[in-house]
């Protein structure tokens, strides 16, 4: 991932110039949750791919694997902002509890919807270089989801370009 951080209005705003996430775009809770609904159901359709469990070049992840990172640091991220927007300290809620997709989308459902603003500014203190308020670990986690999305319609693309035959389409 190629992504950088700005300050907009004394807010953090990632910006990927490979995927074209643009956190500015975003408006609040509910974007965040649909948006966040929407990548995890497009995970959920690349598995029924064929090639899911298949790696398209040997460094690059299968879709299966992107899918079991994607639900790894989903759970860990969606955890925080739920201890968070409780009030509680980041880590009471336990890591491996949301193992899977549904899991992901029903927890985004539950929690995302309803912060408020003085929920979303409550602070991560320790975990990254600087301290991070709830509003950037949603929308570093929908970045994060949304360009691995990317990456395994990429991955289906290579894998089908390098199985088929390629077919010219100009006559000369």
């Amino acid at each position: 991932m190629t992504y950088t951080w700005h300050d907009v209005d004394g807010r953090m705003a990632e910006i990927c110039d490979q995927c074209g996430f643009d956190a500015r775009e975003i408006r609040g809770n509910a974007d965040e949750a649909a948006r966040l609904d929407a990548a995890y159901a497009a995970l959920e359709r690349s598995l029924d791919h064929p090639d899911a469990a298949r790696r398209p070049a040997p460094e690059t992840w299968s879709a299966r694997e992107y899918v079991d990172h994607c639900v790894e640091v989903g759970d860990v991220m969606l955890g925080w902002v739920a201890d968070l927007a409780r009030g509680d300290a980041p880590g009471t809620t336990p890591t491996g509890t949301l193992t899977d997709l549904a899991a992901l989308r029903a927890a985004v459902r539950e929690v995302v919807p309803g912060l408020t603003d003085e929920q979303r500014g409550r602070l991560l203190v320790g975990e990254y270089r600087q301290d991070v308020p709830v509003e950037w670990l949603l929308r570093h986690l929908l970045h994060d989801t949304e360009h691995h999305v990317l990456d395994v319609r990429c991955g289906h693309a290579a894998i089908a370009r390098a199985d088929l035959p390629e077919v010219s389409f100009r006559q000369r």
